[in-house]
């Protein structure tokens, strides 16, 4: 039990440690980044480190030009699929686990038993892909680990698990969803970089690559705009710019870049972005990038949505099309903006994916239960027992 007494105490005493003033920081980097943006012959310079242990990306245009965002389209599909989970639980006796699926369709525009943008009548209470929305989630049950590299962090196989789940949900609902044959976009909830595989053994990274990667291909082969939108982003790319600047390229001299070091990529874009515009289009550079195909190379530009500015990451042939792009940004605008903030899609995908308290307990109560009808109950930890308030 928490004693709110003891915490008002514990608080007063970090106050001044929670809210840091980095306005020296902030003007430091604004100065540097005014300067590099004009200077002509910077991305000439950045092309010619040989060797840096910051992630510095590529870009296409100038670095300060902005493209203003249409706020709304009329017609359109918006996909999005999201993950929750229980993970492995040694007290329970059980390497069981559970990953659920939540994902959601919301067709705007379209109404129903009326002529389609591609001639045909849409007939009301047809098929499901006609109701404004279609949300579901999907459990999958496992019974034990996948990889001996992951005996002593399951929660990481779970992750990378989930993750593969959450792109089949969103492909497979596409493949319904493209007969409307509308504007349409999936828009997943985090990155489309494989930042958690960087690190992993090289068999588990090829195993969970080779799925991302298949399944984005199949986008791809569909042509079906996919994107993934990060909210309160803490990437440092366009930071390492300003980095680079800062030590005069000599990177390895971090203390000259110590400084800003506290600084995200989203201040950055705050700096030159007004309400609903965007950035130029970047590509990411790191090491996980390399095991991309060149069409599914990740990259990335920033948008000012109004109440903050968000990550979108998109594959290398939707940046490449400046009328795809335009369309990923607008109909992100419109969602953010009827979400008061945050895309309508994911929320509402998160909450059909969600676990709660009294479904984790039905789920191992669902275990239990089997394993005393095939007469093999499960060894649970004295720990656990006391949790679920069970006798000794």
């Amino acid at each position: 039990m928490l004693d709110r007494c003891k915490l008002i105490k514990e608080i007063n005493e970090v106050s001044d440690k929670l809210f840091v003033d980095f306005s020296h920081e902030i003007n430091i980097a604004k100065e540097v980044w005014d300067k590099i943006s004009k200077d002509p012959v910077f991305k000439y310079k950045i092309k010619h480190l040989t060797q840096s242990k910051l992630i510095i990306p590529d870009w296409y245009g100038d670095l300060c030009d902005v493209f203003e965002v249409k706020k709304s389209i009329d017609k359109y599909v918006i996909l999005s699929s999201d993950g929750s989970q229980i993970y492995p639980d040694r007290h329970s006796g059980t390497f069981c686990h559970l990953i659920n699926i939540g994902y959601v369709a919301i067709n705007y525009g379209i109404e129903t038993g009326r002529v389609g943008l591609d001639g045909q009548v849409i007939e009301a209470g047809q098929n499901f892909q006609e109701k404004r929305v279609y949300f579901n989630s999907e459990p999958h049950v496992f019974s034990d680990l996948l990889f001996d590299d992951f005996q002593d962090s399951p929660v990481d196989l779970v992750n990378c698990s989930r993750q593969d789940y959450e792109f089949i949900a969103g492909y497979d609902l596409a493949t319904e969803y493209v007969k409307l044959n509308l504007p349409m976009v999936f828009l997943f909830d985090g990155s489309i970089i494989f930042w958690h595989l960087e690190a992993k053994a090289e068999s588990v990274k090829k195993y969970f690559l080779e799925k991302y990667l298949s399944i984005m291909n199949k986008f791809y082969e569909d042509k079906v705009l996919m994107a993934g939108y990060i909210s309160l982003t803490k990437s440092k790319e366009l930071l390492s710019l300003i980095r680079v600047a800062l030590c005069d390229f000599n990177v390895e001299d971090s203390q000259a870049y110590k400084v800003v070091d506290c600084i995200s990529d989203a201040t950055i874009a705050g700096f030159y972005l007004k309400e609903f515009e965007r950035t130029i289009i970047f590509k990411n550079t790191s090491k996980i990038t390399e095991y991309y195909p060149e069409h599914l190379k990740p990259h990335f530009f920033y948008i000012n949505i109004g109440h903050e500015i968000a990550r979108i990451e998109i594959p290398a042939w939707i940046a490449n099309d400046q009328e795809k792009v335009d369309q990923v940004a607008t109909i992100i605008a419109d969602q953010t903006i009827k979400g008061m903030g945050y895309p309508v899609a994911i929320a509402e995908a998160h909450e059909q994916a969600v676990v709660k308290g009294a479904d984790r307990e039905f789920f191992y109560y669902l275990i239990n239960k089997k394993g005393f009808e095939q007469n093999r109950g499960m060894k649970i930890s004295q720990k656990s027992r006391k949790k679920l308030g069970m006798s000794v």
